[in-house]
């Protein structure tokens, strides 16, 4: 097809949307949104575009298909051996940069499923702390090695605390807290795309918090904190059982449950 820019928006708008067909219109044409807003005369100068709306329209996801996606104001590498950054994850990463700034000490961070990374190489990015961070999944390890290349993140393969040693002032985790009704209607696109490891937290979401939240006690430091994005709120209730201090939930923009905290 010889199209020009603004004939392949709309028609990529017509089949997935207008935001995913904007991002694959700037991904393949190699233009940024103004580019193709101000110049939506000049011609397509590749059709590769037009498989890319395929794949998409057939469930890929747009930032698979890309291979990067922006959290916390950095650009992370993304594809299947890990999840998309969601952008409610971000609330996380302040709230651990709040507490990291009011340590004293060396302020050691451990960040456990990192996944694709986003949150430990945020945290490092942000300031002089030494961030560990861990991950169950070889698949994903690699890829949360390449998006915190150059940062000083000690990386390593465990399942939760296994082969985690040091005490942390923070440990901040994005576990599994998928439930099992929840796995059963997950999106088409997202229960065939992204990793279930990552996504299933058992038949009520906190299989991983019964076990991450009580053996983190011995990883913090006194007055250390665990942070931890939730599904179900009951998780609060974990880390109260558990001895944790001052525990408070705090809920995403859109309202909804979305962080846990205490201290030790």
């Amino acid at each position: 097809m010889n199209l020009t820019l603004g004939e392949a928006l709309r028609f990529g708008t017509s089949e997935i949307g207008r935001r995913d067909a904007m991002l694959l219109l700037c991904f393949a044409a190699g233009k940024t949104e103004a580019d193709i807003l101000l110049h939506g005369g000049e011609l397509l100068p590749s059709e590769e575009y037009f498989s890319l709306v395929s794949r998409c329209k057939n469930g890929e996801p747009v930032q698979y298909i890309i291979g990067t996606w922006d959290f916390f104001g950095r650009t992370f590498r993304v594809d299947k051996r890990a999840l998309i950054p969601r952008p409610e994850t971000e609330l996380l990463v302040e709230q651990a940069l709040f507490f990291l700034v009011k340590a004293i000490d060396s302020k050691y961070v451990l960040d456990l499923c990192t996944g694709s990374g986003c949150i430990a190489a945020s945290i490092a990015a942000a300031g002089h702390y030494n961030v560990t961070a861990a991950d169950i999944s070889p698949e994903a390890l690699s890829l949360a090695t390449e998006n915190g290349e150059g940062l000083g993140i000690n990386f390593v393969l465990s399942d939760l605390f296994e082969n985690i040693a040091g005490t942390f002032d923070v440990i901040v985790s994005n576990p599994p807290y998928i439930t099992a009704e929840e796995m059963v209607n997950l999106s088409p696109t997202v229960a065939a795309h992204e990793p279930h490891l990552a996504l299933f937290g058992g038949t009520d979401g906190m299989d991983i918090y019964r076990k991450l939240i009580p053996q983190s006690l011995k990883f913090l430091k006194p007055g250390g904190v665990l942070l931890l994005e939730i599904g179900p709120k009951e998780v609060k209730d974990i880390m109260v059982e558990a001895g944790f201090k001052d525990v408070t939930l705090k809920n995403d923009y859109a309202g909804l449950p979305r962080i846990v905290y205490g201290v030790r």
